[in-house]
C-alpha cells in the first residue's frame, strides 16, 4: 500500500505509488483488464452526457432567469426609454449565456488524447454553472445573482420554490399592449428574444436526446422518449383560441412554461446520468482501489471524461514533470512510463522517465 499523506509529496512516496500501480497492474488477468474497460468506457460515456446535459440546463434555467428579471426591471421603468435599456442588457446577457452553454458542451464532448498533449482536469461542473450565472447577472444589471438563480429554478422541484420570485405576477405587465412606442417596441424585443432562444433550446434537447438515447439502458430511453414527445404535444405547443389580453402576453408565458418544462426534463436526465456515471466506475483505473474522498482518493474527472482518483494524479503529474497524459486513453503508454520510471526512480530524478 502506498502512502496516503494528503500533504506534499516525497520522491519516496513516489516510488512508493510506482511500485504499487506496477504490482497491482501486473497482477491483473486479461479477462479483469477488459471488463474494466467496458464499465470505464461506460461510465466516461455517462459522465460526457452529464456534463453536457448540466451545460444545456444551465442554460435553460439562466434565460429563464434572465427573463424574469428582464421583466422586473421593465416593471420599474419611469420612462419608456428606459425599457430599451433594460432590453438591450437583457439581449447582451442571453447572448453570453449561451456562449457558455456552447462552451460548456465542447469541454465535455468526449475525445482521445493525442500525441503528448497534457490533459486537463474537468472542473467542478456546479462551480462553473454559478460562475455563469454570475456573469450573466452582471451583464443584466441583476442586484443579486443568487436570486436570479432561484427564480431561473422555481418550480422545478419544492426546494427551489422558496423565496423565488412569482413568474406569473412579472409577466401580468405584458396583458396590455403599451401605448407608447418605444415600449411596446422593447418588450416585444424581450419576448421575440425569448421566444427564439427557447426554440433554440428545444433543439438543444432534442440533440442531446438523440445523441444520449443510445447509450443509455433501455428503461432510461424509454423514459426519456416519453418526456422529450411531451414537450411537443398540443397542449405544449398551444395558445388560447380566445385572446383578450395582449398576444404577446400569451405567447411569452406558453414560452416560459416550455423552459420549465425543458429544465425539469434535463434535471432529470442529469440524475440519471450522474448516477450511472458512479455506479459503472467505484474504483480508480490506475491503483485499482476504491473511489474515497476521505482517503484522498475522491475522483478526478480528466478533460476526456475519464476518471482517476486524486492521489494517482497527483502522483502521475509529478511523475510526467507537469506534463501528464491519460492514463487510459494512453494505457500502453502509460503502463510503459511505470515500468521505466520505477526502474530509473531511486537512482535518480523522476523527471529522467521523460
Amino acid at each position: 500500500m502506498f502512502s496516503k499523506s494528503s500533504g506534499p509529496r516525497s520522491k519516496s512516496d513516489h516510488v512508493q505509488w510506482l511500485q504499487h500501480v506496477h504490482q497491482v497492474q501486473s497482477q491483473r488477468t486479461p479477462e479483469a483488464c477488459e471488463a474494466a474497460k467496458l464499465r470505464i468506457e461506460r461510465s466516461r460515456i455517462h459522465e460526457s452526457s452529464m456534463r453536457k446535459c448540466k451545460a444545456v440546463k444551465g442554460h435553460v434555467i439562466r434565460s429563464r432567469a434572465l427573463a424574469a428579471e428582464g421583466l422586473k426591471q421593465m416593471a420599474k421603468c419611469s420612462a419608456p426609454q428606459e425599457q430599451s435599456v433594460v432590453q438591450e442588457r437583457w439581449r447582451s446577457a442571453q447572448e453570453f449565456s449561451s456562449r457558455m452553454q456552447d462552451e460548456a458542451v465542447s469541454r465535455a464532448e468526449m475525445f482521445r488524447s493525442e500525441g503528448e498533449g497534457v490533459v486537463q482536469l474537468l472542473g467542478n461542473a456546479e462551480e462553473r454553472e454559478e460562475a455563469m450565472m454570475e456573469g450573466a447577472a452582471r451583464l443584466v444589471g441583476a442586484d443579486d445573482a443568487g436570486e436570479m438563480a432561484a427564480v431561473g429554478a422555481e418550480g422545478m422541484s419544492q426546494e427551489a420554490a422558496g423565496g423565488a420570485a412569482n413568474m406569473a405576477d412579472l409577466l401580468s405587465q405584458l396583458r396590455v399592449e403599451p401605448e407608447d412606442a418605444a415600449e411596446c417596441a422593447a418588450k416585444f424585443g424581450l419576448y421575440e428574444g425569448y421566444s427564439t432562444e427557447v426554440e433554440h433550446m428545444r433543439n438543444n434537447l432534442v440533440k442531446f436526446h438523440g445523441e444520449t438515447r443510445p447509450t443509455v439502458p433501455a428503461a432510461i430511453g424509454a423514459d426519456m422518449d416519453k418526456q422529450i414527445r411531451a414537450i411537443d404535444s398540443e397542449e405544449a405547443m398551444g395558445i388560447a383560441d380566445e385572446m383578450r389580453e395582449w398576444f404577446v402576453y400569451h405567447m411569452m408565458r406558453q414560452a416560459e412554461r416550455n423552459n420549465l418544462r425543458m429544465a425539469s426534463i434535463l434535471d432529470g436526465f442529469e440524475k440519471k446520468l450522474e448516477f450511472l456515471a458512479s455506479n459503472d466506475q467505484a474504483e480508480c483505473p490506475v491503483c485499482l482501489e476504491a473511489f474515497d474522498a476521505d482517503a484522498g482518493r475522491s475522483p478526478e474527472t480528466l478533460g476526456c471524461c475519464h476518471k482517476v482518483c486524486k492521489q494517482c494524479w497527483d502522483h502521475w503529474t509529478a511523475v510526467r514533470s507537469g506534463r501528464p497524459f491519460c492514463p487510459l486513453c494512453r494505457q500502453e503508454d502509460f503502463l510503459g512510463v511505470i515500468v521505466e520510471a520505477q526502474s530509473v526512480a531511486a537512482g535518480g530524478s523522476l523527471s529522467d522517465s521523460d
